[in-house]
């Protein structure tokens, strides 16, 4: 028994989030089932060369076939350089995300303020979630999409950062806990 409640309770924290996410989420939107192709993650307004200190509107939009009702949508935005304002966003473990306020929506407007050196290579990193609002994870999806933006002169790699296709360590360390749980709770009844 005391097997089975430590599981669920590694397990269990796969909850949703409707004030936003931490550095949990950094892996994309794990908390409502899968990433799935079908939604579409956008994010408009970038330049393709940033100039030092300017003020950019962006626009980030989700398209997904989930079925809209309250709350619709989140997402997670982590930026190498530079500085994101708008309202209803807040910094949570070095990364943008939603408040509560504004997962009402799937389309979310703000200024993104290029940084003040011209040499650097502005990556972004972003995730979002179509939701259902049944607080379940089922039915929701969730994509991601990378970009970089070089100043004018950064003189390396444009490439967008790599997005992970594998699990997280955190869901690696949750598996293997699981799995040590059931091996000992295993070994304890053959034994009896």
């Amino acid at each position: 028994m005391f097997v089975l409640a430590m599981v669920l309770v590694f397990v269990g924290q796969t909850q949703a989030m409707p004030d936003g996410i931490d550095r949990r989420g950094d892996d994309g939107c794990l908390c409502h089932g899968g990433s799935d192709d079908t939604t579409t993650i956008i994010l408009e307004g970038l330049p393709n060369v940033y100039n030092s200190s300017q003020e950019y509107n962006i626009t980030l939009s989700i398209d997904s076939p989930v079925e809209r009702n309250n709350p619709q949508g989140g997402f997670r935005v982590i930026i190498s350089h530079g500085e994101i304002i708008a309202d209803g966003w807040q910094f949570k473990d070095g990364g943008y995300t939603h408040t509560e306020e504004i997962n009402d929506r799937r389309e979310w407007n703000a200024v993104w303020i290029a940084p003040s050196e011209d040499d650097l290579l502005a990556t972004f990193i972003v995730h979002g979630n179509a939701v259902n609002g049944d607080d379940t994870m089922n039915n929701d999806e969730w994509n991601s999409i990378s970009l970089a933006v070089p100043g004018p002169n950064y003189d390396g790699d444009v490439s967008a950062p790599v997005l992970s296709s594998g699990p997280s360590n955190t869901q690696i360390v949750v598996a293997s806990i699981a799995l040590l749980m059931l091996l000992s709770l295993t070994v304890i009844v053959v034994r009896d």
